[in-house]
């Protein structure tokens, strides 16, 4: 049986985001993190980069400054924010019709989805009957 690696963490942080790194490091001894990376700018200047762990379990090949990943479902929480900070302003009303801010966005009666629909990727339809409209226009469309 292979003796455990030592944990390897690399990069730097600024003596106010100590706590990102211990979180950073928890993450891997506390949550079965395998490898990961984390760079944080503030106010232009680069505060926190750091990266650890094992790119490839398998192999035991360390993560790298430079290892690529595949990122998921990264914009949606910056979208939310965005549609909040709109939404405060008056920018945007969340029961308002998707087709008032976006018009091309309303064929064969989609233009009855409120922009709360969008948000929470529900069709919320004015009248539920058009469901099947709204499937047969996206497929003829397709």
């Amino acid at each position: 049986m292979k003796a455990p690696r030592q944990l390897l963490i690399h990069g730097s942080v600024s003596r106010q985001f100590e706590p990102v790194r211990q979180a950073f490091i928890e993450n891997f001894t506390h949550r079965g993190e395998l490898g990961a990376a984390c760079c944080i700018y503030r106010d232009g200047e680069q505060v926190v980069d750091l990266w650890g762990g094992l790119r490839d379990r398998a192999s035991g090949e360390p993560w790298r400054e430079d290892t690529m990943v595949l990122v998921h479902s990264t914009t949606k929480g910056l979208a939310a924010m965005v549609m909040a900070l709109a939404d405060s302003r008056r920018w945007l009303d969340y029961e308002e019709r998707v087709c008032t801010y976006w018009p091309s966005n309303s064929p064969a009666g989609a233009g009855l989805v409120r922009a709360r629909g969008k948000l929470d990727q529900q069709k919320r339809n004015a009248e539920p009957h058009l469901e099947f409209r709204l499937r047969a226009a996206r497929f003829e469309t397709s």
